[in-house]
């Protein structure tokens, strides 16, 4: 199973269906598609068979941003809007900036989520009066990302709540979501925290809490998960494999060659292949490349119906291009983002897209003084 697949990350549900999503980290979640192509065809998101494809990495990358803003504000799935914010984050262009803001006042809380933990990464300074406003949302989650975003601006005075967020708080997404961004403050402080987090009852949230130690260093979480990486597990060693990619520790470049030969699941063969393109090694390309045009079933399970599984492979298909990063992949990627009919697939084509041209641009920090966004 697709780590982005078990919550936002990391879980999320069709805003009219009976399961409500209330937990929204970084992964995406797999769920129903709801065609309304016709609507996504008139409004430009998606494309005719007929369309001419032009090569260029400033005409698709210009193409895969307008993707991605119509998708901000797609009525009908909060996944969409979600996932598409956070491949704007992702993109790190200047342009992206005000439809994250507008993405704070979506009606979904896991959009306002995505939307306030974007802007702090973003350091967006100007959407800090709209950040400080979300730290009173009705939705505990939204105001733990806002309390997270505006730290990452340096306004630190309401951070020592976020840790309460994580030990006390009743609902269980919650916990997971504040472990998640305890991971991401860039403090080292925050793993005797996280490590509290441990010992909660709920696997997710101590998922979460393995997950962000190892983000911050911490070599037993980084060992635990390269067990789990190991168990044969698909969801587990999904998960571990791009854990451990997050880290971007070089000593894991021989485990993600081995997962990627002898994986049994093919979901984790394509997360080592995004660890592999993270580390420079386009390795994985050609099964990456196979595994989004098949459209086969992975395994037959009761719980896991061949869509599902369908739309996982093909949506780490596309993460491991976009962090292999070659430029050859652009045609292939720029003709499914364009005809498509799941708008999930086309932000994950969008992404991968953005992912490549950057990777032909020289390295630079976007948010040192003085500079602009790509």
């Amino acid at each position: 199973m697709n780590r982005l697949d078990q919550t936002q990350t990391k879980a999320l549900a069709l805003a009219h269906s009976e399961c409500v999503a209330r937990s929204f980290p970084r992964r995406h979640v797999a769920i129903r598609f709801v065609g309304l192509v016709g609507m996504m065809l008139a409004s430009g998101c998606v494309a005719t068979r007929h369309r001419s494809y032009d090569v260029d990495s400033a005409a698709v990358s210009q193409r895969a941003m307008e993707t991605l803003k119509f998708a901000v504000r797609y009525p009908h799935n909060p996944v969409v809007r979600v996932e598409a914010v956070e491949a704007l984050e992702s993109g790190r262009r200047a342009t992206a900036l005000p439809w994250i803001r507008a993405a704070m006042l979506d009606d979904h809380p896991a959009v306002r989520f995505a939307a306030c933990t974007a802007a702090g990464r973003l350091k967006d300074h100007i959407a800090t009066g709209a950040l400080r406003a979300r730290v009173d949302d009705d939705d505990a989650s939204v105001r733990v990302a806002a309390l997270f975003a505006l730290h990452l601006l340096g306004h630190h005075e309401g951070t020592g709540r976020i840790p309460t967020y994580l030990l006390n708080h009743e609902d269980i997404s919650v916990r997971r979501n504040a472990a998640l961004l305890l991971g991401l403050l860039n403090e080292p402080g925050a793993i005797k925290i996280l490590a509290r987090g441990m010992k909660d009852a709920d696997p997710g949230v101590r998922e979460h809490a393995l997950e962000g130690m190892a983000r911050l260093g911490n070599a037993e979480a980084k060992q635990e998960l390269a067990f789990m990486a190991n168990s044969g597990v698909g969801s587990e060693e999904v998960f571990a494999v791009q854990a451990l990619m997050a880290t971007g520790d070089q000593v894991y470049e021989d485990l993600f060659r081995y997962k990627l030969a002898r994986a049994s699941h093919v979901e984790t063969q394509l997360a080592a292949a995004a660890g592999l393109g993270r580390l420079g090694h386009d390795t994985g390309y050609d099964l990456a490349l196979r595994c989004l045009r098949k459209r086969r079933i992975v395994r037959r399970s009761a719980n896991d119906p061949p869509a599902a599984q369908r739309l996982r492979a093909r949506q780490l298909a596309l993460a491991a291009l976009g962090a292999i990063g070659r430029a050859d992949a652009l045609e292939s990627l720029g003709r499914l983002m364009d005809q498509a009919t799941d708008p999930r697939i086309q932000v994950s084509a969008a992404r991968a897209i953005l992912d490549i041209v950057d990777k032909q641009k020289p390295v630079r920090n976007p948010f040192s003084a003085g500079s602009a966004f790509p």
